[in-house]
């Protein structure tokens, strides 16, 4: 019944403006602001500058309709369908999008802010300089997705997989994307294998057993982040900064990290077998039980450094600081 009334909604607000413009075009501009529109059919719709805030679309059809520029503020747009829908400049903040299929939608410049996007699909969306501040992202997906310079600043992002995707420049500051608690429904640290972060800010983030292989994370700003358990094998992040960050015990076999900075940083039984690590900054850094086996050690600066059982056998250059903290 519910989703009767929501289609006859829909074809009366078409119908009294066919005159002026027919067809879905009549939407464009309309306010729909608090409306009942559960299973609603606006396929390819106009709804250019439309007023919908606190609307019920749950399970509308939104595929293919242009939204640039409506307002979605709280609206409910659970599992919603907005395939390859046009959302540019979107005001989406504080909506729920949870199991949303926004696959190839169009979010360039869109606020998302404090939405709800569990289990999402976002697979190949653009969201360029989209704001998501404080959004909740657990177990979304959106591989290949466009991010470059978009703002996930305090986002909850736990299971989500944002693979292959391009997030440079993007601004993860205070994100949570690691490992939650045994019982939360996305106990996974996200899975960010492969993604561009090229001078991404992940300042103080939370990267707990995050899988980073492959990524590109050159000249990032990783600053007091937490990656203990992380996956960095294969990432190249020539330049990073990861000063008083927490690396115990991640992965970095093979890992770029020329010129990197880990001034401060914890990285015991961290895993840096065959890493790049020339002209590396480790002054003052915590290396107890770390494995820099085969590594280019090349220029690596070790001021200051508490170092005690540091495995660096074949390594390339070692400084003479490990001399003396070497496990035999």
């Amino acid at each position: 019944m519910e989703r009767l009334r929501a289609t006859l909604l829909v074809f009366l607000l078409f119908a009294t403006a066919a005159t002026a413009a027919p067809g879905p075009a009549a939407a464009q501009g309309r306010d729909l602001s608090g409306r009942n529109l559960i299973g609603a059919d606006f396929a390819e719709a106009d709804l250019k500058d439309a007023r919908l805030d606190g609307a019920i679309l749950t399970g509308a059809n939104l595929v293919g309709a242009d939204l640039t520029g409506a307002s979605l503020k709280g609206a409910d747009l659970r599992e919603a369908y907005l395939r390859e829908t046009r959302l540019q400049d979107a005001d989406l903040t504080g909506a729920n999008l949870g199991g949303a299929d926004l696959t190839r939608a169009d979010l360039r410049g869109a606020r998302l802010d404090g939405a709800n996007l569990t289990l999402a699909v976002l697979d190949s969306a653009r969201l360029e300089g989209a704001s998501l501040r404080g959004a909740l992202l657990p177990g979304a997906r959106a591989i290949k997705a466009r991010f470059a310079g978009a703002d996930f600043e305090n986002a909850y992002l736990p299971g989500a997989d944002l693979s292959q995707s391009d997030l440079r420049g993007a601004s993860f500051k205070n994100a949570d994307l690691g490992a939650a608690a045994l019982g939360d429904p996305a106990p996974r640290g996200a899975r960010l294998r492969g993604v561009d972060l090229t001078g991404a800010d992940l300042t103080g983030a939370n990267l707990t057993s995050v899988d980073l292989r492959e990524a590109t994370l050159e000249e990032a700003l990783l600053v007091g982040a937490r990656l203990g358990h992380a996956d960095l094998t294969w990432v190249r992040a020539a330049g990073a900064d990861f000063s008083n960050a927490t690396l115990a015990w991640v992965r970095g076999y093979g890992a770029d990290f020329r010129k990197a900075r880990f001034r401060g940083a914890e990285l015991t039984s961290a895993q840096f077998v065959g890493a790049d690590l020339t002209g590396a900054d480790l002054r003052e850094a915590t290396l107890t039980a770390t494995n820099l086996n085969q590594a280019n050690l090349t220029d690596v600066l070790l001021g200051g450094a508490a170092i005690e059982q540091v495995l660096a056998r074949a390594a390339r250059n070692p400084p003479a600081e490990l001399d003396g903290g070497q496990e035999p």
